[in-house]
């Protein structure tokens, strides 16, 4: 993560940044728009089948990487240069997981498997049936490129990873689990638990103490260590890349964690 070229200072919130509310405005007005087209299931099955025509090991390696520890520990390595990011990911994540868990079981909508023919369908790895809105992929790899991107100096590198967060997204239609507005639902609330996790992160600073930055190193390192020893087995092709990243990840997060060789941000 030394290559990103991230604030030197820790980063201040303004509403009229664009790479502040831009990502959950377009998601809210792409919801709006497949609910009051009634397009959502039109949509699903034209992005499903396009999908189809791309590998499945594509798919289930871009899959993979919205997971909640996978998610978590792309941003291992920064816990000892920028604790004050890590922070901001911490409550951010608290946040996300209030909003998916808050509406999943409430709303509890179908997924396509439960709705659609299967000949229909290309399914990739298990065809999960309830649970549907928001996406939690989706959730999770927004809200980690939404505290990247508040973080970055240089604009151009924000829409690269809201572009690349969109294609993991997008990979929950194409492994036939997910609905567009799912996905539009990850991005919107995933985006925004990173902004209100940031706000909340510049006014209470437990997370930079000496005591915070090695509890969330600890974190991170079990997040780590669950990826290389359990990494999920519904998509099989993907586990080499589990355990790359996992591997890549858990020694920085250790050595900080039981070094206590902290930098201070900002």
């Amino acid at each position: 993560m030394n290559f990103l070229p991230l604030s030197p200072a820790p980063c201040r919130i303004s509403w009229r940044e664009p790479r502040v509310w831009l990502v959950p405005m377009l998601a809210l007005a792409g919801m709006v728009v497949l609910i009051a087209s009634d397009t959502n299931r039109s949509l699903f099955l034209f992005l499903n089948g396009l999908g189809a025509l791309a590998s499945d090991v594509l798919w289930q390696n871009l899959t993979v990487l919205g997971g909640t520890l996978a998610g978590l520990t792309l941003l291992a390595p920064l816990i000892g240069r920028r604790p004050d990011v890590i922070w901001s990911l911490a409550l951010a994540a608290i946040l996300a997981t209030l909003w998916v868990h808050g509406l999943k079981d409430p709303i509890n909508h179908f997924r396509p498997p439960a709705v659609i023919s299967p000949e229909l369908l290309h399914i990739i790895g298990p065809a999960h049936r309830y649970g549907s809105f928001p996406s939690g992929h989706s959730t999770t790899i927004f809200t980690v490129a939404g505290i990247l991107s508040l973080y970055l100096r240089r604009s151009a590198l924000i829409w690269l990873l809201a572009a690349a967060a969109l294609l993991i997204a997008i990979s929950r239609i194409a492994v036939g689990v997910h609905w567009p507005l799912d996905v539009l639902g990850g991005a919107f609330g995933g985006w925004l638990s990173a902004v209100l996790g940031t706000l909340l992160a510049q006014h209470w600073h437990w997370g930079v103490s000496r005591s915070g930055k090695w509890i969330l190193g600890l974190v991170l390192a079990a997040c780590a260590l669950a990826l290389l020893i359990s990494p999920d087995t519904s998509y099989p092709d993907a586990i080499m890349l589990q355990r790359g990243l996992a591997l890549v990840c858990l020694f920085p997060a250790l050595q900080l964690a039981f070094t206590h060789k902290w930098r201070n941000a900002g």
